[in-house]
């Protein structure tokens, strides 16, 4: 089975906007780059999937082509047509599955992309894994590729549920603790740093 996983990066200076009450701009910067480098470290350690990095930042590109891994240029800076765009790639060098992993995961480990791919359909089926609010749609694994359209944004998660019902394409939602997590709010944020405090041995 050809899986390709389209993982999507913002330009840097554009990322984590939403941190700005949290955060100035250098920081979410350096915050954005470090996401990126651990998330391409961990999909590295992922034989299975076939990575497709669709930016319009020439950093990111720059890293993706560094690592062997091809990329799409995110014309229109618009998350739902540029993962279209890369989906029209992948199925033309013969995905015959796709999974999409955003950056801004920092519980990120490889065993949550295996989880992830193990509980994908065999033949026909979408996979949607819950944000920890259950409203945004972390990551989400489709077969075949083609099967439905991209609606990331607010409310994703319904969106795609609802999708998925009217054209009567199975539907699995996959809650995992190391991909519920997402940077996206200062509240994220702060939530996110009293737990790896907590986390730490003392």
């Amino acid at each position: 089975m050809a899986m390709w996983l389209l993982i999507p990066v913002k330009r840097l200076e554009q990322a984590k906007s939403r941190l700005a009450p949290a955060m100035p701009p250098a920081a979410r910067i350096r915050l954005a780059w470090r996401l990126v480098c651990r998330t391409f470290r961990v999909v590295r350690q992922v034989p299975e999937v076939r990575p497709l990095v669709v930016s319009a930042d020439r950093r990111v590109r720059a890293l993706a082509r560094r690592m062997g891994w091809p990329v799409v240029l995110d014309r229109w800076e618009d998350l739902n047509r540029a993962l279209a765009e890369a989906r029209q790639v992948a199925v033309h060098h013969g995905a015959e599955a796709l999974a999409v992993l955003p950056i801004d995961l920092p519980g990120l480990r490889a065993e949550a992309l295996w989880d992830l791919l193990a509980a994908g359909f065999p033949d026909r089926g979408l996979v949607l894994v819950p944000d920890r609010h259950g409203h945004g749609t972390n990551a989400l694994l489709v077969r075949p590729p083609e099967a439905i359209a991209f609606c990331f944004g607010p409310g994703s998660l319904a969106a795609f549920q609802r999708q998925a019902a009217a054209l009567g394409l199975p539907v699995r939602l996959f809650p995992h603790p190391d991909l519920s997590w997402d940077l996206d709010t200062p509240a994220d944020w702060a939530a996110w740093r009293a737990r790896a405090a907590a986390d730490v041995p003392r």
